[in-house]
């Protein structure tokens, strides 16, 4: 009878293993699928633009990427000044169908001269001089910085702020929520030369050079950082062929990028490149979008503020921001250094294609 009752606990125990390993292996694939859709969620993202023709792909580009949910643009001046900045933006939502906010930002930098905008370099339109017909949409009450502060707070740990231009708004927002490193998941900002020539100045490309300071707040906050480098979106080139391409096979979208692109085009021509167009603010997208395709240095940066070399970007190495100095317990941020730009390029035509 002992030796019956003792086998009965053993079948017992069996029996009970066998069904706690089914329930195991039953949700082994639902964890899988929920692990999965976790896991190719949408990047939440704000982009702080002043389109800007490059801007304009980039934005193109972004709504088109399933990696990435828009919840907002915000506008700043740069490119254009930044009521036309303000009005792009929502063009560009008329042409990519969304509706997403757009918030108008500062009209200048903080502290120094506001410098005249390129249109020689982006029309008088900003958009290749195309004259695009006035947006059916309008901006939401509130700046910029108000934008970004209340959309960070309502997604703690969500949103990655892209910054296309000067980053005058995002210099205000931390000045108005001291916290707001704290909540935001990152942050990319398009600028700055290290080791190839400006394009306003020997040292300084626009984007930093349009607001120093904003520059130098941003990018020695500790929060995770990333600065991608003229240095690097110089090695990516928008070719004819590509654009050719993109116009036969792109849909709307397409035939949208290579209209707005010819007067870029002919501008960098005019300068001397003759293979293309340096593909800037949408390479810090697809930084965004894949980062591994880059490779990066962790670097304490400062911007030179002042004199003759304002905008200047300079990042220091560990024997530098090791010991007492200017860049002395600066927050490391993150430096691209290079890129496949043959893969760049394939992924943004692939996404405007296959959209």
């Amino acid at each position: 009878m002992v030796a019956e009752l003792s086998i009965l606990k053993i079948s017992l125990k069996l029996s009970n293993d066998h069904r706690v390993k089914m329930k195991i292996f039953t949700a082994i694939p639902v964890l899988f699928f929920l692990l999965s859709v976790a896991g190719n969620a949408a990047e939440k993202v704000i982009i702080d633009t002043d389109p800007g023709v490059d801007d304009a792909l980039a934005i193109v580009f972004a709504f088109n990427s399933p990696e990435l949910e828009v919840v907002g643009m915000t506008s700043i001046f740069g490119n254009v000044n930044t009521p036309l900045a303000t009005a792009n933006s929502l063009r560009l939502l008329d042409i990519v169908g969304s509706d997403v906010p757009v918030a108008e930002g500062a009209i200048k930098p903080l502290y120094s001269p506001k410098m005249p905008p390129p249109d020689f370099v982006h029309g008088k339109d900003g958009l290749g001089e195309i004259y695009l017909p006035p947006p059916s949409r309008r901006p939401i009450e509130g700046s910029a910085a108000e934008f970004i502060v209340r959309t960070v707070m309502e997604y703690p740990g969500d949103i990655t702020l892209i910054a296309l231009g000067p980053m005058t708004n995002i210099a205000i927002a931390l000045s108005l929520e001291p916290d707001l490193p704290r909540y935001v998941k990152k942050v990319v900002a398009m600028g700055g030369v290290l080791q190839v020539m400006g394009n306003v100045t020997p040292v300084a490309s626009a984007n930093i050079w349009n607001d120093a300071h904003a520059a130098d707040i941003v990018l020695r906050t500790d929060w995770d950082v990333v600065l991608v480098t003229a240095d690097t979106t110089r090695k990516v080139r928008v070719k004819d062929n590509w654009l050719d391409n993109i116009r036969r096979n792109g849909g709307s979208a397409g035939k949208f990028v290579h209209r707005v692109s010819q007067f870029y085009r002919e501008f960098y021509r005019s300068t001397g490149v003759l293979d293309g167009f340096y593909n800037h603010d949408p390479t810090a997208m697809a930084y965004v979008i894949n980062p591994h395709l880059f490779q990066t240095e962790q670097r304490a940066i400062r911007v030179v503020t002042d004199g003759i070399s304002i905008g200047h970007v300079i990042a220091a190495k560990e024997r530098h921001y090791g010991q007492p100095g200017p860049w002395f317990d600066i927050p490391l941020a993150t430096i691209t250094t290079d890129v496949d730009s043959d893969g760049v390029m394939k992924m943004i035509a692939d996404t405007i294609i296959n959209d």
